[in-house]
């Protein structure tokens, strides 16, 4: 791009010149450059068990969302269906209308396109309570997490402090489906169609992460490492991308006539102000490595290799005055110029020598820092007189850095007082374990996928499969780097697979008694052969003989819960311990709460009409923080005109009108968070939400005041057609 324009600032012609830029601008503007790929909309999504409506997308069972149709009117089981209208072209307005069939409705299946405004609602499915009543509920979602991800940034939107993601890795081997079909090695678009995916979701996934201080950490192998990261740099431009390698099977995963692969690859994306928390290994080398290793705690004060010749940092070229009777550092001279020669200089008292920076080949060097820092660590003990080299006639001097420094403070070296010439006296501590940075390859044997996903996933749900789990330690270490010093973290995993990073947050809790909250997200998709199997008896998507044996309820919720409870399905404690760094047997459990829902979609004109609060009643509860126990509305029960259930952290005005009754209910009320008032009015709002907060911030700082359902509805309406806004101008280029 910057040749183009070079080539037009060389044309003579201004009139010409000034057409050429403009013209190029605009192609810049609607031209992507860089990773370039096919879009693939719409994507689809099928409602197994909605019923079919006046207006709704559908397709007919048996053809997988292969033709895909709009309801125009419905009688007597029959529906009446055309073309969408976006699919007719402007020339032929009347297309439509003149090629309307009819379906049986039992032969239609709902389906949503991606970018069309969503309601969604929250239907329990059950819940395992092991934890304090007051402790945040983890939480299980079952749906396509596109539109997860949509009902997520409704709930907390800028509020997440990690994203941890494990996506199909797009082997080429049936490991995921695009619009209902799997997408296989054959498929010429394969890593256009999951470029596309991925963007939608991480746009999505963005909004999620609070822009001051969080990170998405995603795994990938090499089918897809390089078009990843290219995608990852594009969609987050504001944030450091850095990837690490991580060892997950030492004895290596075939590859025909190639090298067998033992690694597979993590994508760290720091957001705002996100960093690395060190712990006590480096992630490369095993513990023992450290045992028998001398530690220096001293080091040269000449610097070497890039940028130490004299030249190239004249100010860091100066003397150390040294007297060699006493065997001590007397002064730190200034830096002199370039072009002076050090044998100009005299020393401040007489029989004192010289100690200058030169390097081993006799040229002139620099030290490591400047003539004012080395007097202030000489007086508070950081720098000292080195050996003495008799053959070269020179002494050396060494220093502490600023990582032995931050050691010193955290109390890994202790300080055993000064020796007769004022240097500190230094020792490693006996009790304080040693804090490294991580390296960019881990090379760990509790992160291998048999050991630490395999064998725990079979010791939980013995005789059930589940493809490929992840290391539970795995996923507890990269988490640690980035939660360990937030224990009221919220975690997010929207490719939830059978629950590693949830189970990883549990025990992560355990070890320091954190109150971190993982919220995953899956469907309910049945494994290929099993799906093959299941349609030979005659079975469909939605019945319950076919969904008992989907991921989310045949997998992730049933592991999870034998983890929290310390049983196996069949109530048989599970065998085995827990390893590395917290080591306790498996059936102890957890102290933890789950609670498990199926995604649905509401009616528009029923939340307009505020006809939805039993169904957007446990939203309201997450968004609150899914703190104790869910409270909820019976059916037969009416509607009150507040909603104060005791012990909940949240309320709900639901009768504008009664507004005495909410401020009575605040007085004295302390541990809210949130309060919901329904109203469309937003004069009103304004003034309701100034009278709560006027009685209730004392006790309750930081209260949290929304509008219902206006505030709902507002968000999912936004949602339309982003899919089809994101990337529009993306064109042909990733394919196989």
């Amino acid at each position: 791009m910057s040749a183009i324009h070079d080539l037009i600032a060389q044309i003579s012609d201004p009139r010409l010149r000034e057409r050429l830029s403009a013209e190029w601008a605009n192609a810049a503007k609607e031209k992507k450059f860089g990773l370039v790929f096919e879009d693939h909309l719409p994507e689809l999504l099928p409602l197994h068990g909605a019923k079919p409506r006046k207006g709704d997308l559908v397709c007919r069972r048996q053809e997988a969302l292969k033709d895909v149709w709009q309801i125009q009117s419905l009688h007597a089981g029959v529906a009446t269906c055309v073309k969408p209208s976006n699919e007719a072209h402007p020339s032929e307005p009347t297309r439509a209308a003149a090629k309307a069939v009819q379906f049986p409705v039992d032969e239609l299946l709902v389906v949503r396109e991606f970018g069309e405004p969503i309601f969604p609602a929250l239907v329990p499915v059950d819940a395992v309570a092991n934890g304090p009543l007051d402790a945040p509920w983890h939480t299980l979602i079952e749906a396509d997490n596109y539109h997860a991800l949509q009902l997520l940034d409704y709930l907390y939107a800028g509020q997440v402090d990690c994203i941890y993601i494990d996506p199909p890795y797009n082997t080429g081997a049936r490991d995921w489906k695009y619009n209902n079909d799997y997408v296989d090695g054959n498929d010429g678009w394969r890593h256009s169609k999951w470029l596309s995916m991925m963007q939608r979701r991480l746009r999505l996934a963005k909004t999620l992460l609070n822009p001051a201080d969080s990170v998405l950490i995603c795994t990938i192998d090499e089918k897809e490492v390089h078009r990843l990261g290219l995608l990852l740099e594009q969609e987050f431009p504001e944030a450091s991308v850095q990837m690490v390698t991580s060892v997950i099977n030492h004895s290596g995963v075939a590859r025909a006539k190639q090298f067998y692969r033992a690694d597979e690859y993590l994508f760290f994306v720091f957001i705002g102000e996100a960093s690395v928390t060190p712990t006590g290994q480096d992630m490369l080398n095993p513990p023992e490595a450290d045992e028998d290793k001398k530690i220096i705690l001293w080091r040269q004060l000449l610097r070497s290799g890039t940028n130490a010749r004299r030249e190239d940092r004249p100010r860091l070229f100066y003397p150390f005055w040294v007297d060699p009777v006493r065997k001590r550092i007397h002064s730190v001279g200034d830096y002199i110029p370039l072009g002076i020669s050090p044998d100009s200089v005299q020393p401040p008292e007489p029989g004192l020598v010289a100690c200058w920076p030169i390097r081993s080949d006799d040229s002139e060097g620099c030290w490591q820092i400047s003539a004012e820092t080395a007097r202030k660590g000489l007086a508070e003990g950081t720098v000292k007189l080195g050996a003495y080299t008799s053959t070269r006639g020179r002494w050396s001097i060494s220093y502490l850095r600023n990582a032995e420094k931050e050691r010193i403070a955290r109390g890994e070296i202790e300080v055993a007082g000064r020796d007769e010439n004022g240097a500190l006296i230094l020792k490693p501590s006996a009790t304080v374990e040693r804090v490294k940075n991580p390296v960019t390859v881990w090379n760990q044997r509790s992160h291998n996928a048999g050991a630490g996903g395999s064998n725990v996933l079979r010791a939980l749900l013995p005789g059930r499969k589940f493809p490929f789990p992840k290391s539970l330690y795995a996923v507890e270490d990269a988490l640690r780097f980035f939660v360990a010093n937030k224990p009221d973290a919220l975690i997010v995993d929207f490719f939830a697979g059978s629950g590693t990073t949830a189970h990883a947050v549990m025990r992560l809790n355990r070890q320091d008694g954190g109150r971190r909250r993982c919220v995953l997200v899956t469907n309910n998709e049945v494994a290929a052969d099993e799906a093959t199997a299941l349609a030979a008896k005659g079975l469909q998507p939605g019945h319950p003989d076919w969904e008992q044996w989907g991921i989310c309820r045949h997998i992730t919720f049933p592991r999870l819960k034998a983890a929290i409870t310390g049983q196996t399905p069949a109530g048989e404690p599970i065998r085995g311990d827990y390893k590395f760094t917290d080591e306790f047997p498996m059936a102890e459990g957890f102290a933890a709460n789950l609670a498990y829902f199926k995604l649905d979609f509401l009616d528009k004109e029923r939340v307009s009409l505020r006809r939805a609060f039993r169904e957007i009643l446990p939203l309201l509860w997450l968004k609150a923080g899914a703190v104790g126990p869910r409270p909820e509305l019976k059916r037969d029960e009416p509607e009150p005109a507040l909603f104060a259930p005791e012990g909940s952290n949240f309320m709900v005005l639901l009768d504008e009108t009664r507004m005495d009754v909410l401020l009575q209910a605040l007085q004295g009320r302390a541990g809210l968070s949130h309060v919901f008032i329904v109203t469309d009015a937003d004069e009103s709002f304004k003034t309701l939400a100034q009278d709560v907060r006027e009685v209730a911030d004392k006790a309750n700082p930081g209260l949290a005041v929304v509008q219902l359902y206006r505030d709902y509805l507002l968000n999912f309406m936004i949602n339309q057609n982003q899919d089809r806004a994101a990337g529009s101008a993306n064109t042909l280029g990733a394919r196989a």
